[in-house]
C-alpha cells in the first residue's frame, strides 16, 4: 500500500449482498460461512501447495513468522521530521519514534508482504492499525536490503495525513480488505473507532472463492446408488463464485498471426474477482464477498489525469485492472489466468515463450519484428509492450494495457514511451522516426483517444470534436468512453448532447454512471425523466448518482402515484449508508454535506463539513465547502476565518488560497483578494482556471496590462485554453479601444470563474 497526499476517494457503504448470492431456485442453500484453508486443502492439496509461499499467502504475517524478514537491529532512520529506531525489546520488534509530539515506543503488530519490500503495522488509536511509512527493502530489491522511507520528500509532522498516525497510513481503510480474508472494517461513526476483524490473516482460498461452507456440505453429502456417487444438486456446487472457462481454449488457425478464444467470453467473473483488489477503486460495502458484480461492491477509478497519462499509461499506483480494461487482449477475451497460475500468482511460462503461445513466433519473435538483437532487452515482448514503473521506491510494476510503443504520441502529448525508457540518451523524435522506418504501415501518426483526453484537459476548442470520434468508435474500451464523457462535461451543448443521450443505455455501468454525473448542474425539469429511469438502474454506482441528483425534489416526488418517492427514498438511504460505512474518511462527510446542501438543509451541511474537519483538519475540500455553505447563509466573514485557519494548517494548498481570494472579493477586500488569487496561481500553475480568475480580478481592479501579462504567462503552459485565449483577446481589444476611442466588440464569455469573482 502506498498513499499519496492528493489521493481522492469516493466513499461508499454497507449493504448486504448475501441475499443475491444465497437464493437459489431449489432453496437448498444456507448462508455460507468461512471454513478456513485447512478444510479446502483436504480436498485440494495441489492448489494449496501452489498457493503456499505466494504473495497472497504472505500478504500479512505474524511478527514471529519465518517470512518476517525485516531486522530490528538498532537502525535509525530520520525522515520527514521523524526519527525512527528499529529495536528488539523483550524479544519483540519495536519502533521508537521521536517527533515534535515527543517520544514513544510502538510495538510491531504485523508485517505486510515479503518482496521486494516488507511493511510494518503498529497500533493506532481507537482500534486503528497504522502502516508505518518506513519499510524494509528485501535483498532482491533494487539497491539491496535496507530500511527506507516511503515518502522521502515529504515533511510529515503529527497531524499530517502522511504522518505514521495519519489517515493515509491507516490500515483499516487503506490496506485491510486486500491483505486478509473475510475482512470486515466495522467502523463506528459515533465513537470514531474500529472493531476490524478477519476470518484468515492472509489472502486465502475464500478471499477469491467466497465462504466455503455450502461447498463443503455439497462435497460431503454424497450418496451412492447403482450409477455411482451422487451429490445434493446445489447450484455451482455450493460455491459463492465458480470460475468456469466454458471449455474455452486459445486456438491459432493456420495462416493466422494471433490465437482466438474458441468460445466467446460471456461473463467477467474471473477478472472482476481479481479486480476487487487489483485495481484503483473504492469499496462500496463492508465485508463483501466474491460473486456480485464489481459495480455493486466497488467503484473503479477512471483514467483520471492524476492516475494515468493521457494515453492511458500508468502514472500513479493503479494496480492493473484499469490498464487491462484498455487492452485489446481484454476485448478479445483474455483473462488473468490465461497468463498467471491463479494459486501461485506466477506466470505459466517466463519470457517470450508465454507470449508466443498465442502470437505466432515466426512473425513476432524475430528481429524483423522487434529490430533488436536476440536475447537482448529490446527483443523481450514485455520490455516493449508492458513497460514498468516503480512504486513504493523499490517495486517495479508492469502496465497491463499491452500497448504498441507510440513515440509519436510522446511528441504530441508528452507521454512516456518504451523506446525512450530504454534509450534515454536519444531524443523522442529519433524514436518516432525509427518506428516509422521499421513499420511504415503501422500506427505512427494515427489518431489515438489519448489525444482527445489531452485536448479536453487543456481546454482546447477541438476537444468536443475529438471526443466525438472516441465515443462514436465502437471499439473504444468502456473505461475510455466513461473517461471521455467526464472530459466532455465542460463542453456540453446542443451540438454534442446526442453523445450523452446514447450513453444512458450503455452496457457498461461505468459509462452510464458518468452520463448521469454529466447531468449535474442542468435544470431538473430537463433531466427529471432520464434520472428517474436511472434511479431504477441495476447497478449501485448508477442509481445512487441518480438519487443524489434527484434529492432536491424528494418532497415533491413523495406524492408521485407511481411510487417514485418511495424508490428515491430507498436509493438515497443506500447512498447515505455508502458514505457512512467509510465514515472514517473526511470525503464521506463532505459527500453527505453536499447531499444536505442539495436538499436545502444548510445547517446539516455545515455539521457534516465540520465532522470532516474533525477527522482530518488538513482536508482542504471540507474547508472550502464549509466556507461556501456559510456564504449561502450570508456568513462570509466566518467562511473567510475557516479558510484562513485551513491555510495556516496547509499553506501550500492552492485551492484554499483560490477560495479565500473569491471570498475576499465578495466582501470588498480586493487588494487582499488579488494576493490570495495570485498565490493560488504560484502554487498551482498547472491550473488554467486559477490563472483566469486571477487575470479577471486584475482587470477588474484596473490593472489590465498586468492581467494581459498574467494571461500570456498562463498561455505558455496552456496554449490552447479557450477561456485564456478569449480573455486575452477581450483585454487586448479593450486596450485598443482606449487608444482609438472605439468600443470593444469581443466580450469575454461568461465563465463560471468570472461569475464567481464578480
Amino acid at each position: 500500500m502506498s498513499a499519496t497526499r492528493t489521493s481522492t476517494w469516493q466513499i461508499a457503504s454497507l449493504i448486504s449482498l448475501q441475499w443475491m448470492l444465497l437464493l437459489s431456485p431449489l432453496g437448498a442453500q444456507q448462508p455460507p460461512n468461512h471454513v478456513g484453508r485447512k478444510v479446502c486443502a483436504s480436498c485440494h492439496p495441489g492448489e494449496h501447495s501452489l498457493w503456499g509461499g505466494s504473495h497472497h499467502d504472505l500478504a500479512m504475517l505474524e511478527v514471529n513468522d519465518p517470512a518476517s524478514r525485516a531486522p530490528f537491529d538498532g537502525t535509525e532512520i530520520s525522515s520527514g521530521g521523524v526519527l525512527s529506531r528499529f529495536l528488539m525489546v523483550d524479544e519483540r520488534p519495536v519502533i521508537e519514534v521521536e517527533d515534535s509530539a515527543g517520544q514513544q515506543s510502538l510495538p510491531v503488530r504485523y508485517f505486510f508482504g515479503t518482496s521486494p519490500c516488507q511493511q510494518v503495522l503498529v497500533d493506532g488509536a481507537k482500534g486503528r492499525m497504522q502502516s508505518y511509512p518506513i519499510a524494509w527493502a528485501t535483498p532482491e530489491a533494487k539497491g539491496g536490503a535496507r530500511w527506507y522511507p516511503l515518502f522521502p520528500e515529504e515533511k510529515t509532522p503529527p497531524g499530517d495525513p502522511l504522518h505514521w498516525s495519519g489517515v493515509l497510513n491507516n490500515w483499516n481503510h487503506m490496506c485491510a480488505e486486500c491483505h486478509s480474508t473475510g475482512m470486515v472494517k466495522n467502523y463506528d461513526i459515533e465513537s470514531d473507532s474500529f472493531s476490524t476483524h478477519w476470518q484468515e490473516l492472509d489472502v486465502s482460498c475464500e478471499a477469491c472463492h467466497g465462504p466455503g461452507s455450502n461447498h463443503v456440505n455439497w462435497a460431503r453429502s454424497s450418496k451412492k446408488d447403482d450409477d455411482g456417487e451422487k451429490r445434493t444438486p446445489l447450484p455451482q456446487m455450493g460455491l459463492t463464485v465458480q470460475f468456469q472457462r466454458d471449455s474455452a481454449t486459445w486456438v491459432r488457425p493456420e495462416g493466422e498471426k494471433v490465437a482466438r478464444r474458441s468460445i466467446r467470453r460471456t461473463h467477467h467473473d474471473e477478472t472482476e474477482t481479481c479486480a476487487r483488489c487489483h485495481s484503483r477503486r473504492t469499496a462500496l460495502v463492508d465485508g463483501s464477498v466474491p460473486g456480485a458484480p464489481l459495480s455493486d461492491t466497488h467503484l473503479l477509478s477512471l483514467l483520471d489525469a492524476t492516475l494515468y497519462h493521457p494515453d492511458g499509461q500508468i502514472l500513479d499506483e493503479v494496480y492493473v485492472h484499469g490498464s487491462f480494461l484498455q487492452s485489446r487482449m481484454y476485448a478479445e477475451g483474455v483473462t488473468c489466468s490465461d497468463c498467471h497460475e491463479p494459486h501461485s500468482g506466477k506466470l505459466h511460462i517466463e519470457g517470450n515463450s508465454l507470449c508466443v503461445g498465442c502470437h505466432d513466433p515466426a512473425i513476432y519473435d524475430l528481429p524483423d519484428h522487434h529490430h533488436h538483437a536476440p536475447e537482448s532487452a529490446g527483443a523481450s515482448c514485455i520490455e516493449c509492450h508492458m513497460v514498468s514503473r516503480t512504486y513504493m521506491g523499490v517495486d517495479p510494476r508492469r502496465d497491463h494495457s499491452f500497448r504498441v510503443p507510440r513515440p509519436d504520441l510522446s511528441i504530441r502529448l508528452g507521454t512516456p514511451n518504451a523506446c525512450n525508457d530504454c534509450h534515454q540518451d536519444r531524443e523522442v523524435h529519433w524514436a518516432a522516426e525509427k518506428v516509422m522506418e521499421w513499420f511504415p504501415d503501422g500506427r505512427g501518426d494515427d489518431f489515438h483517444w489519448g489525444e482527445a483526453l489531452h485536448a479536453a484537459r487543456n481546454n482546447s476548442p477541438v476537444a468536443p470534436e475529438l471526443i466525438r470520434m472516441v465515443l462514436e468508435d465502437e471499439k473504444t474500451p468502456s473505461i475510455v468512453r466513461a473517461t471521455a464523457l467526464a472530459e466532455l462535461t465542460p463542453f456540453l451543448d446542443r451540438t454534442n448532447s446526442d453523445l450523452l443521450s446514447r450513453s444512458f443505455t450503455d452496457s457498461d455501468p461505468l459509462v452510464r454512471r458518468q452520463a448521469a454525473l454529466a447531468l449535474d448542474g442542468l435544470p431538473l425539469e430537463q433531466t427529471y425523466g432520464v434520472l428517474l429511469d436511472l434511479l431504477g438502474d441495476s447497478s449501485r454506482i448508477v442509481r445512487t448518482v441518480a438519487a443524489e441528483l434527484l434529492s432536491p425534489i424528494q418532497r415533491e416526488l413523495s406524492e408521485d402515484p407511481q411510487g417514485a418517492g418511495l424508490q428515491l427514498s430507498r436509493v438515497l438511504a443506500e447512498y447515505i449508508s455508502m458514505q457512512e460505512v467509510n465514515g472514517d474518511r473526511p470525503e464521506s462527510h463532505v459527500n453527505l454535506g453536499a447531499l444536505a446542501s442539495r436538499r436545502g438543509d444548510l445547517k446539516e451541511a455545515v455539521r457534516c463539513y465540520k465532522e470532516a474537519l474533525k477527522r482530518t483538519p488538513s482536508f482542504g475540500p471540507a474547508s472550502v465547502n464549509l466556507a461556501d455553505a456559510l456564504r449561502v447563509l450570508d456568513r462570509d466573514p466566518e467562511g473567510i476565518e475557516v479558510l484562513q485557519q485551513a491555510i495556516d494548517r496547509v499553506p501550500d494548498d492552492a485551492g484554499l488560497h483560490h477560495a479565500i481570494g473569491l471570498a475576499l472579493v465578495r466582501v470588498g477586500k480586493k487588494e487582499q483578494a488579488l494576493q490570495s488569487l495570485g498565490q493560488a496561481v504560484t502554487l498551482a500553475p498547472q491550473s488554467p482556471r486559477y490563472a483566469l480568475v486571477h487575470a479577471v480580478a486584475l482587470e477588474d481592479g484596473g490593472q489590465r496590462v498586468l492581467a494581459i501579462a498574467a494571461l500570456e504567462k498562463a498561455l505558455q503552459l496552456h496554449p490552447t485554453d479557450r477561456w485564456l485565449l478569449a480573455a486575452k483577446q477581450e483585454f487586448i481589444d479593450k486596450e485598443k479601444s482606449i487608444d482609438t476611442g472605439e468600443s470593444s466588440t469581443s466580450p469575454l464569455p461568461a465563465t463560471p470563474e468570472k461569475k464567481a469573482s464578480d
